[in-house]
């Protein structure tokens, strides 16, 4: 999938051409299980424990919820690498964030830095426990070590596109949103649109997210819905 996506629209007569760089986030079937992380993996390497984990995150303060949580379960751990990304919700630009832990320069998150940009993947923390063995690495085997160990994480991930969306609002007549939320039932399973808010007032005023490329069309459906 293309990582650069152009759509156009119109606006109060004009043609506006707009250029999306497209990012993706990681997912697994783990969190059926109600972990709070998206997957884990141990490697040992010279009787070193290298014990990976990926937590999906939003933002700064969650990332270092995770971060706070996994260094009071682990403080016995010579190490604790991380590195986060998450999406700037005003420029939808990555704000990246990482830590070596007092590891030799360059050996535990450049080479994940590397990869991760890469496959432009983010809103993501990337938390790495290392219970030193007794033997030193060198750097390059150490570098490995901790790229590996975030490999065999990322192998139990899938990856799905970040959506972007804007907020729409309606109002609409108590008799009308059953139908309503049967006819855009499966824009709402492709998740290219989200119900953000429902108030039960006098009629029924809902904030939707919708999926920025197809708004067009999907305006076009809930105005035929609703009007």
């Amino acid at each position: 999938m293309s990582t650069i996506l152009l759509y156009i629209y119109k606006k109060y007569d004009i043609i506006i051409w707009v250029i999306i760089l497209m990012y993706f986030s990681l997912k697994s079937d783990i969190e059926k299980k109600q972990c709070d992380y998206v997957a884990s993996n141990t490697l040992v390497e010279k009787k070193s424990k290298f014990i990976a984990y990926i937590f999906n995150i939003s933002c700064k303060n969650e990332a270092e919820d995770y971060l706070e949580r996994i260094k009071m379960e682990n403080k016995d751990a010579r190490h604790i690498v991380y590195i986060y990304s998450y999406l700037d919700k005003i420029t939808n630009i990555p704000v990246i964030n990482f830590s070596d832990d007092g590891e030799p320069q360059g050996t535990g998150t450049k080479a994940i830095y590397e990869l991760i940009s890469k496959e432009r993947i983010t809103n993501i923390c990337i938390v790495i426990v290392r219970y030193f063995g007794g033997i030193l690495l060198g750097a390059g085997p150490l570098s490995r070590a901790y790229l590996n160990s975030f490999r065999g994480t990322l192998i139990k991930c899938d990856k799905y596109e970040i959506l972007n969306y804007d907020i729409e609002e309606y109002t609409i007549e108590y008799c009308k949103y059953e139908n309503f939320k049967n006819k855009v039932s499966e824009y709402i399973d492709k998740r290219l649109i989200i119900i953000d808010s429902v108030k039960f007032n006098e009629k029924i005023d809902i904030l939707i997210k919708i999926e920025r490329t197809n708004k067009e069309q999907i305006m076009k459906k809930i105005n035929e819905i609703l009007f």
